[in-house]
């Protein structure tokens, strides 16, 4: 009999595994990341005659990292490009192999290693994806399921909306928004605005309406063209960071019998002789192998990088790189560990500001004293801010395409309308130095590039995945990205040219002015990480062109296993990925759902 609420609320330690304990469950989701989290929670919810587990490599972050999880400022802590910019205990510690479009540069790329995945890392920013983006999707997969209309209920159901509150943000610093795209109010994640904005984004709208974009209505409607604050998932009553782990896994947890097992790694899938995944291999820091068993389905979400790695230590990807460490295959997918995208963000136009910097309020006599009084006592204050909050996606004005090859033009032309080319942020990037020299109080517009061409891989150096695999990122590595590049800087320093408070160009500065040039600084100071990986075991409905997954994310060529996270998408959303892999996740967890309902 399956234990009350309440007291199953009572006794925590029920809604964890015993590890080095061999068990068996109906479903095993590998990983409870963002996706991996809502993944579990919703099979528990909808299905309670079945059991549930989910593994995680990591715990809690809220142990692991304390406030810099939680309260929103600290969003940025260790994900950094440097070697040293990552906390082991919830981070992977992932390199990049040497990047030709950042001047042979090897830098950090952070992924969560934690219960609640990126949604617990992030900067918190959320938006939809385009019209055009899911039509996309429905056109490689062959399924009309993924069409905007359709997808948009499972937008919607993760979550549970709070308008600005006012009372803390200036007038001047109201947020556009349409309260019927967030309509469904009893999702579990809080979605919300800040109870603070720096002063430097009250010139937002000026600055790029001048421009010639458009204000955004709180790009969640299908389009994300033009400008405006961007929602975030954060609880609008104490400011804290609301992810999956919270929201979902926690919850869930305590009410069902869900087993999470927390700082455990999945080492392989186990298959029988029909190939149908029969469970896992599991160890705890490496000691004291145990093995998960699954009746139904295993389900891996473990992220772009070490999804496609657990594939192919388990004998499913390219045939090649798998025979070359003596790895028996069981489905040769030529596609998995391909076709990697990302958003490159390369770096930013920077001026002197005659405004506060965003850490101004640090170097003030109090200052900390006093944010942190604000923040404890209301969720108010510099601190209950993730990092920028305003924003604007562009499609390139004829006059800057006008230079490009025609391949580029043939490439930007061919994306669906409503496909933004690059997203400009507005930041008061706090004191800077160049060169080694203080700038002072700065503001920038960055750029991130949001349609290109080039694609990267992940790739094996051990059959053991205890070895991290080989992250060759791709960033800038066609002709067509680095033309979309230059243009971006370009752009982006006539969206500055009407910002009133800034003043002298500071970064690269008005001597870098050729293509040439601008491209040289890209590559050698601009261009960095944002953390948006996806489509390594992309979707699509052909495996011999490069699909790992059908529409369902079922993954070809064997049976009872899936791939529900960022990899199994066919292309990265054009920006941020956190809103999309929501809707991914929900929508995927409901087609495992109805295949159980229906047996």
């Amino acid at each position: 009999m399956r234990p009350s609420t309440a007291f199953s609320t009572l006794l925590a330690g029920n809604s964890f595994g015993d590890p080095s304990v061999n068990a068996t469950y109906d479903y095993i989701i590998v990983g409870a990341g963002l996706a991996g989290s809502i993944v579990a929670s919703r099979i528990a919810e909808a299905l309670p005659n079945m059991t549930v587990a989910v593994v995680e490599a990591g715990s809690f972050y809220e142990i692991s990292n304390g406030n810099y999880s939680q309260i929103p400022y600290y969003s940025t802590m260790y994900t950094g490009p440097e070697p040293e910019d990552y906390q082991p205990l919830i981070d992977w510690g992932i390199f990049t192999e040497p990047i030709a479009g950042a001047a042979g540069r090897v830098q950090h790329y952070a992924q969560g290693k934690t219960l609640g995945g990126s949604s617990a890392r992030n900067q918190m920013i959320y938006h939809r994806g385009t019209k055009g983006w899911y039509g996309a999707i429905a056109n490689v997969t062959g399924d009309d399921a993924y069409q905007w209309d359709n997808m948009l209920p499972f937008m919607k159901k993760s979550f549970n909306f709070t308008a600005p509150d006012m009372e803390y943000r200036a007038q001047n610093l109201s947020a556009n928004f349409t309260i019927s795209t967030f309509d469904v109010s009893d999702g579990p994640v809080h979605l919300s605005y800040p109870k603070w904005a720096p002063s430097l984004s009250s010139y937002g709208a000026e600055a790029y309406a001048a421009a010639g974009l458009k204000p955004n209505d709180g790009f969640a409607n299908g389009d994300l063209l033009g400008y405006g604050f961007w929602p975030v998932t954060l609880r609008p009553d104490d400011s804290t960071r609301s992810s999956t782990e919270v929201a979902f896994l926690s919850r869930t947890a305590a009410q069902t019998s869900m087993k999470i097992y927390q700082s455990s790694m999945v080492r392989n899938i186990l298959f029988d002789s029909n190939k149908r995944a029969t469970g896992v291999n599991v160890t705890n820091a490496g000691e004291r192998p145990f093995t998960l068993s699954a009746r139904k389905e295993v389900i891996v979400s473990s992220g772009f990088i070490h999804s496609p790695q657990l594939l192919m230590v388990s004998g499913i990807g390219p045939r090649e790189q798998l025979e070359r460490f003596d790895i028996n295959v069981i489905s040769d997918l030529p596609g998995v560990g391909q076709n990697l995208r990302d958003t490159p963000n390369i770096g930013a136009i920077v001026h002197s500001m005659n405004l506060p910097s965003k850490n101004a309020w640090t170097q003030a006599p109090n200052g900390y004293e006093i944010a942190n009084d604000m923040y404890l006592t209301n969720g108010s204050g510099p601190l209950s801010n993730p990092a920028s909050d305003f924003a604007g996606w562009d499609k390139f004005p004829a006059q800057y395409t006008a230079n490009m090859t025609q391949t580029t033009k043939d490439f930007l032309a061919a994306l669906p309308s409503d496909w933004p080319n690059v997203e400009y942020v507005l930041s008061a990037s706090g004191t800077a130095s160049a060169e080694g020299s203080s700038m002072g109080n700065t503001g920038s517009i960055g750029c991130l590039l949001t349609s290109t061409t080039s694609a990267g891989n992940i790739s094996l150096q051990s059959s053991s995945n205890a070895v991290a695999p080989l992250l060759h990122i791709g960033w800038l590595d066609s002709q067509e990205d680095q033309e979309i590049a230059v243009a971006a800087y370009r752009r982006a320093r006539e969206i500055a040219s009407h910002v009133p408070v800034f003043g002298e160009e500071l970064v690269p500065g008005k001597n870098v002015s050729t293509d040439a040039q601008i491209l040289n600084y890209i590559k050698t100071k601009g261009v960095t990480d944002i953390h948006h990986g996806a489509a390594t075991c992309a979707m699509g409905r052909d495996p011999n062109r490069g699909a790992v997954v059908d529409s369902k994310a079922r993954v070809f060529g064997v049976k009872g296993l899936r791939v529900i996270d960022t990899s199994s998408l066919p292309f990265t959303a054009p920006g941020h990925t956190q809103g999309v892999t929501y809707a991914h996740a929900e929508k995927l967890a409901m087609d495992v759902i109805d295949a159980a309902v229906e047996v």
